[in-house]
């Protein structure tokens, strides 16, 4: 079990100002009873996605008031890609010391020894709650439970294929959903609330909309489509006001129950917006969109509200990050910061609650990172490029291909006028921070982390196609990338292909190998080479020929996204496996047409 210890924060690089600020702070939350805590986090909802940022497009009504009546950030920056920022915003650590670099081939996976904000307000007598999308490991113990989470409702991995009548997860086990994902997403928090509003509660609500596939009811779509809007802007705008009506549905409960006032709420979002197609809609002019450490790539609302302690309506144009969460709301509650790890973020009470002048704020530098997909092991998932050093007034952005640019973002806030070539000294001196951060943060990262098997609480662990890693030839995705809705697609010829799944087995005994396919061409035989650590089994399995259903949903705009499919499965072999770290890998030579692989299922017998 993971403890907190008591650490004394110090703030003497503020000075005895800041330290007197903190003091005020800190005395302002004891005097509250252990309020509740709920965070909603949209997926791929881009700066301009929200009325109250200046779009007279989109009715987002109760986001607004949220912004309206607490404070909100003017620039708030998260990382350009999801899990990344999950990961920061739970720990408060830049997500390359958590173990994520990426957002699939397990490369999003956390640490399950660090300790999240679900952990820390456990410890402290919360109960807790995921509703939506996790993406920060699809197995336990980094899936919600392993990681402070008493309940979790929605996804594990970084995709949902179908948004209406979806299989979603609820604590490990998987139900049929009836409804808008969104709208099962925004129930179930809503009876997490009403059952638990006796004691304290941590609510999060990571949405997983606005991403696509761009599937949203009838009601929301047509009323952007009157309007002569594209079909994408109709689905992505429909989907918004959707989330927007969720959010309000959770806070009329917390009103309706009587816990409003005792009640943080923050919203925000994980990454600037998708342009898929390089389709454009309204981002305050910024340049850059999901992926893109530019400011319309990492630049994100964020909206703080809690009646009698935040004054409300105040706009903080001091800069702040995702990797603050974590230790302000800590401080807000009283609690201590875990003292065995560095935490990146920095304590932000003292702004929301007025007592420090921004002006006498502490000047600080911001850094975001954007991970390289890769399709091979041999190739560089991490690199310290692209990425991105800021401070209040200079952006530098260091682009894949090695070139850095200068940006003063008060005076340009476009990135229209590049001062690389104008203001050497300055840019010189940010590159040197942003390298001397990068190794610091990256140091023994970019390596996936085991898959654990034997775990009581899952008997059944799944080695899903995404966290492949693939050798040789034969083998590829279907759809190129990777994503975690995808699957592998093995060939006859030529046919030494392999793919390998780091594992360990934290309890001997009897497992047996299921795997999850199609055969979509014929009957498909294979000789196939099991090898475990220093061991290899062959074996000839036979797959009978099965052609999968497809269900595409009932997307607006098309996107290359990979459809939902059913699978048949085949028990391959069983297996008394000891306590070890080893590859798993499975080796196919195989006769008769394509193998499809959706996942190996690792499932105890004994």
């Amino acid at each position: 079990m993971k403890k907190l210890t008591i650490l004394m924060i110090s703030f003497v690089m503020f000075g005895c100002i800041a330290q007197q600020n903190t003091q005020v702070a800190v005395d302002k939350a004891s005097t509250a009873s252990s309020p509740n805590i709920v965070i909603f986090l949209a997926d791929d909802q881009g700066w301009g996605d929200v009325g109250f940022n200046g779009n007279d497009i989109l009715d987002t009504p109760n986001i607004d008031e949220v912004a309206k009546q607490g404070v909100s950030f003017d620039r708030f920056y998260v990382n350009p890609v999801c899990s990344p920022t999950r990961a920061a915003l739970l720990t408060g650590r830049h997500s390359l010391r958590t173990g994520v670099f990426s957002v699939t081939r397990g490369g999003e996976k956390m640490k399950s020894s660090e300790i999240t904000l679900a952990e820390s307000l456990k410890s402290n007598g919360y109960v807790t709650g995921l509703f939506g999308k996790w993406h920060n490991g699809s197995q336990y113990p980094h899936d919600p439970n392993g990681q402070g989470f008493d309940q979790a409702i929605g996804i594990v991995d970084g995709h949902q294929t179908l948004y209406f009548d979806a299989s979603l997860l609820n604590n490990g086990t998987y139900f049929q959903s009836e409804g808008y994902i969104a709208d099962v997403i925004g129930d179930s928090a809503v009876n997490f609330i009403t059952n638990n509003k006796n004691q304290p509660f941590f609510a999060y609500i990571p949405f997983n909309t606005p991403h696509g596939p761009f599937e949203v009811p009838d009601k929301y779509f047509d009323k952007y489509k009157k309007q002569g809007l594209s079909a994408l802007d109709s689905s992505i705008y429909g989907m918004m006001e959707n989330l927007d009506e969720n959010v309000g549905k959770v806070l009329k409960t917390l009103d309706s129950l009587n816990l409003s006032d005792n009640t943080i709420v923050i919203f925000m979002s994980d990454n600037g917006p998708a342009f898929p197609h390089n389709n454009t809609r309204y981002n305050g002019g910024m340049k850059g969109s999901k992926g893109s450490v530019d400011e319309g790539g990492v630049r994100a609302p964020f909206f703080i509200h809690w009646p009698g302690h935040i004054e409300g309506g105040r706009v903080i144009k001091s800069i702040a990050q995702h990797i603050d969460v974590f230790p302000t709301l800590l401080s807000m509650i009283g609690i201590d910061l875990p003292q065995d790890r560095k935490i990146d973020g920095r304590n932000l009470t003292s702004l929301l609650y007025a007592t420090t002048d921004e002006n006498a704020w502490p000047e600080r530098n911001l850094y975001t990172h954007h991970f390289r997909n890769t399709n091979r092991p041999d190739q560089l998932a991490i690199a310290p490029s692209p990425g991105a050093i800021r401070n209040q007034d200079w952006l530098a952005t260091f682009d894949k291909n090695g070139s850095w640019h200068l940006y003063n973002i008060p005076d340009d806030p476009s990135q229209n006028n590049d001062l690389a070539e104008a203001e050497t000294n300055r840019l010189q001196a940010m590159k040197d921070d942003y390298m001397t951060w990068f190794k610091d943060v990256s140091e023994g990262s970019g390596k996936p982390i085991a898959i654990e098997i034997g775990h009581k609480q899952r008997n059944l662990v799944e080695l899903p196609a995404n966290e492949a890693s693939i050798f040789r030839q034969g083998i590829d995705y279907a759809h190129g990338s990777g994503w975690s809705h995808d699957w592998l697609v093995v060939k006859q010829q030529p046919a030494n292909g392999q793919i390998t799944w780091p594992v360990k087995i934290v309890r001997g005994g009897k497992y047996k190998l299921v795997l999850r396919y199609a055969a979509p061409e014929s009957n498909v035989s294979s000789k196939m080479t099991i090898q475990l650590a220093d061991k290899s089994l062959d074996i000839t399995p036979s797959f009978p020929q099965y052609q999968p259903t497809v269900n595409k949903g009932q997307r607006r705009y098309y996107t290359d996204e990979a459809a939902e499919l059913s699978w048949s499965e085949l028990e391959i072999n069983q297996l008394y496996l000891n306590e070890s770290d080893f590859n798993l890998s499975l080796s196919f030579n195989i006769q008769g047409g394509e193998l499809w692989i959706k996942a190996l299922n690792i499932v105890a017998v004994d």
